[in-house]
């Protein structure tokens, strides 16, 4: 039994079930990222989806019986984990859901990179058959992307998508300087950042952003600090997420370190970065 799975998820994401709504990234030309460069963008038909939630489920209800049939009485406890973890018949797929069972079967993650691209319906059609489907369901979350959320959905979107389930949304700010957005291709401005942060929270979404520190370099840091606060003050989100700048060979970025245009920051440069941007920021 094999269901498809994206590359990655937000690290709090680990104990959740990945179920994959879209292929990779829409705007993939981010030079700080290197996930997704040389693959194709894809909203899976809704049917596919359905699909692999059928697998899913059909792997829950073996694995509730092999309890049964173990002396566990259906619960997924530590003598269950061992045996699949042991057992070389057992994929990584059915892994995958028994570890998910084991951690309460509660949390879900929609990947990949832009969830939410998809068409509103199609998305609502999706996750109202996996909240009927596994009703033990109660957090659904998902990467999104601010310039689909500020241009192309409405807060009556994003209200029935919260209404179908959807309860929080994992968005990648960066930074909130237009002049690093552009400089990194992020596709998108300060504003429309703001501008998605709103339309979530009023949907009565709860919002996660990602900050890169870093970003700025040594050039920019001030800027990338006062900026980033300064959007994320208008934003107000539930969750701000710091994550720190590694540029490796394969990511766009490291062209322009090589050619000494953009100068890594040592990491106690980086650490007054994070406290300048934290003392620019509502307590």
């Amino acid at each position: 039994m094999r269901y498809e799975i994206g590359p990655i998820r937000p690290p709090n994401e680990a104990y959740s079930l990945l179920v994959r709504f879209t292929r990779n990234c829409p705007w993939n030309q981010c030079a700080f990222c290197r996930v997704y460069k040389g693959k194709k963008f894809e909203k899976r038909p809704v049917n596919k989806i359905k699909e692999d939630i059928d697998i899913i489920r059909g792997i829950r209800d073996d694995a509730v019986a092999l309890s049964w049939k173990k002396g566990y009485a259906g619960s997924v406890n530590d003598d269950l984990i061992d045996l699949i973890f042991s057992t070389p018949s057992y994929n990584e797929f059915y892994k995958n859901v028994a570890m998910w069972l084991y951690f309460g079967g509660k949390n879900v993650f929609i990947q990949d990179a832009n969830s939410l691209a998809m068409k509103p319906e199609d998305f609502i059609e999706a996750l109202t058959y996996l909240k009927e489907t596994f009703p033990s369901i109660d957090r659904v979350t998902s990467y999104a992307r601010s310039r689909t959320i500020a241009k192309r959905l409405t807060v009556e979107n994003l209200t029935c998508m919260r209404n179908a389930g959807l309860t929080r949304l994992h968005v990648g700010m960066e930074t909130g300087s237009d002049f690093l957005l552009n400089y990194i291709k992020k596709g998108v401005t300060k504003q429309e950042n703001i501008l998605c942060g709103k339309k979530v929270k009023e949907a009565g979404i709860e919002l996660s952003e990602y900050v890169v520190l870093g970003l700025g370099g040594k050039k920019w840091w001030e800027e990338h600090a006062a900026e980033t606060a300064d959007a994320l003050n208008k934003i107000n989100p539930d969750f701000i997420r710091f994550r720190t700048l590694k540029v490796l060979k394969d990511m766009p970025l490291y062209q322009k370190v090589e050619s000494g245009d953009f100068v890594i920051q040592h990491e106690e440069e980086i650490l007054i970065e994070e406290n300048s941007s934290l003392k620019n920021s509502k307590e």
